[in-house]
């Protein structure tokens, strides 16, 4: 049993009896109970019927297993909750999905890429640890996984201020690992960004982070050309062109990321959803998806609006500006150095539009950057001052 003073505030347990289901992991290996030739959802039907048949087993209801100590967040899906295991006495992550109409195909979904993720080192692979699943017999669901730090999102909006190159570096570092992680099991996971990278342990391993949160991750033989996926600041080209989908969309998303910290700003932001609202014009551009919004298609804009859009090509230079930015940055140099001049080839290699020609992770886990090489080759003209361009003064 806990020591007494481990276990926190007493848990009041409801009047009525609670049977759950408790799915270890590496207790039934799921990913390998369908063949790769099924579709995402033939696999899930698989995962729900292996749920369904699973023993239930007696008093094991959350307030038997678990005492409550912090609500964490909460969100679309669900919530987190700080909690001690009573068995373990260890303080974990317990998250709660919310009820909904398809929840059980939400939660099959999820514990069937965990289960292809569980193939790889959650420390060495910068991966959360994912402890077990339980079905309580009144139909909710809950998964324990390690308890980590705080989310880099909410870190950065308690610091206010952009991250040093050398913090980027870490973190980046470790993000390519759990990148080239996923890549070895073709897992995508389809929404980095800072609200699912989180600290380990800020305070004893600073800049250490993990990657969280595989609820919509998918096998990456089962993306198919068509499909919206990833917060529309941190969406790859590819998607919103209809391009066939590969993992090179997360490096698209950690690029963004990383400019991100370095600018403490979203580099592609969208308006405030409240700016949508209210706009004459908004759901002409706009479809809402639950909490979030995203930009119409060419047919959603052509059937709500009766317009055909016209389709043209024009000739695009890649990010023509991207240098500027970073030059701007610097207030009282005459330019970047060295360091900033390889985060930028960096991110120029993450961002290329041809998702065949992007950097892989084991590429960019050799980069100058990342290995602080001393010295690279870069183009003598690329850090000339574009003229008309003005370096920030305040």
């Amino acid at each position: 049993p806990c020591p007494r003073s481990h276990l926190g505030a007493p848990t009041n347990r409801g009047s009525g009896h609670v049977e759950s289901r408790l799915l270890p992991l590496g207790m039934v290996s799921i990913s390998n109970t369908f063949s790769v030739k099924h579709s995402c959802y033939d696999s899930v039907e698989g995962i729900m019927s292996l749920l369904s048949d699973y023993k239930v087993e007696d008093g094991n209801d959350p307030a038997d297993m678990y005492n409550l100590l912090e609500l964490m967040g909460e969100g679309y899906f669900g919530k987190v909750m700080k909690c001690l295991n009573k068995e373990t006495c260890e303080i974990v992550a317990v998250k709660e999905i919310k009820m909904c109409e398809n929840v059980d195909q939400v939660v099959a979904r999820e514990l069937y890429m965990l289960d292809k993720v569980s193939a790889l080192d959650p420390d060495a692979d910068n991966i959360i640890r994912f402890n077990k699943y339980f079905k309580s017999a009144d139909g909710h669901h809950y998964m324990e996984f390690e308890l980590l730090d705080l989310s880099v999102d909410k870190f950065m909006k308690r610091r206010q201020a952009t991250f040093p190159l050398n913090e980027i570096r870490s973190m980046a570092k470790d993000l390519l690992i759990s990148l080239k992680g996923l890549q070895s099991v073709g897992v995508m996971h389809t929404d980095i960004k800072p609200d699912n990278i989180m600290y380990v342990d800020q305070k004893n391993k600073p800049f250490r982070v993990k990657l969280i949160d595989f609820g919509v991750a998918i096998p990456k033989e089962q993306a198919q050309v068509g499909t919206i996926m990833q917060p529309l600041g941190y969406r790859a080209p590819e998607v919103t062109l209809g391009l066939p989908l590969t993992e090179a969309v997360d490096m698209w998303s950690l690029g963004c990321c990383l400019l991100e910290w370095y600018l403490s700003a979203i580099p592609f932001p969208l308006p405030d959803g409240g700016l949508i609202e209210q706009a004459m014009y908004g759901n002409d551009y706009f479809v809402q998806e639950g909490s979030e919004w995203r930009l119409k298609g060419v047919s959603e804009y052509e059937q709500t609006t009766g317009v055909t859009p016209i389709m043209d090509w024009y000739p695009l230079e890649v990010f023509k500006d991207l240098k500027d930015v970073i030059q701007n940055c610097h207030q009282n140099r005459s330019g970047p150095d060295i360091e900033d001049r390889t985060f930028l080839d960096l991110l120029q290699k993450m961002f290329h539009v041809d998702p065949d020609k992007r950097i892989t992770p084991a590429e960019a886990l050799s980069h100058p950057f990342i290995t602080v090489s001393s010295r690279m080759e870069l183009p003598s003209t690329t850090w000339q001052n574009p003229s008309g361009v003005r370096r920030r003064t305040t």
